[in-house]
């Protein structure tokens, strides 16, 4: 633990009970002070995709692990595994023209990361993934209390905007509105509990 946020690396994911292969299994080189390292993980892209927040079960190097998951803004993504909370700050970098990999840096506290991610099978469309339109559930990413709501119904917000706090494991999160629009409709009341994947608010 480094100035009181316990630092990530990817070996900390792993550790848990082997489980056959689901899902999309992907190629991870992350480098580092410390060097490079090559991992795999698998996961079902769709639990991702589908919303910007909720859980996630993966597994990483043959280990099954599950995480709590939601995007705070758009690039920053509070993440809490085995009851250890990360904020991780994630940029694109530009890769090689054709290349197969993905690449991006990642910050983790003091730590900073370099990721480069390939998939196998190479998805055939390459259109920019976390661009939503229409209606929006925002879901709360972990079981919790709903501490403060910051807006209300029919209310402009714009991308970063302060939705709600939410407390976990004793620690606050403020949940941030992924994109610009409006709030159609808040599902909760302040000091009301709530289960993982909980619809929280909906964004128009």
């Amino acid at each position: 633990m480094e100035n009181g946020r316990a630092q990530i690396t990817l070996e900390s994911l792993a550790g848990g009970r082997p489980v056959a292969p689901p899902f999309m299994k992907l190629e991870i080189k992350l480098h580092s002070d410390s060097g490079s390292h090559d991992h795999q993980i698998e996961l079902n892209p769709a639990e991702v995709r589908q919303s910007a927040a909720g859980r996630i079960e993966f597994v990483v190097d043959g280990a099954s692990r599950e995480a709590d998951w939601v995007e705070i803004s758009p690039g920053i993504y509070s993440i809490l595994i085995d009851g250890r909370s990360f904020e991780l700050h994630v940029t694109g970098r530009p890769g090689e023209p054709g290349g197969q990999a993905s690449a991006y840096d990642v910050t983790c506290g003091s730590r900073q990361y370099q990721l480069e991610i390939s998939d196998p099978r190479r998805r055939r469309h390459s259109g920019p993934d976390g661009i939503h339109d229409g209606l929006q559930e925002i879901l709360a990413p972990m079981p919790g209390k709903i501490v403060k709501i910051l807006v209300a119904e029919n209310q402009e917000v714009v991308q970063g905007q302060g939705l709600l706090v939410i407390e976990a494991m004793k620690m606050q999160n403020e949940l941030r509105a992924p994109r610009a629009g409006r709030v159609e409709r808040v599902y909760v009341k302040e000091l009301a509990g709530v289960e993982t994947g909980f619809k929280l608010l909906r964004l128009a």
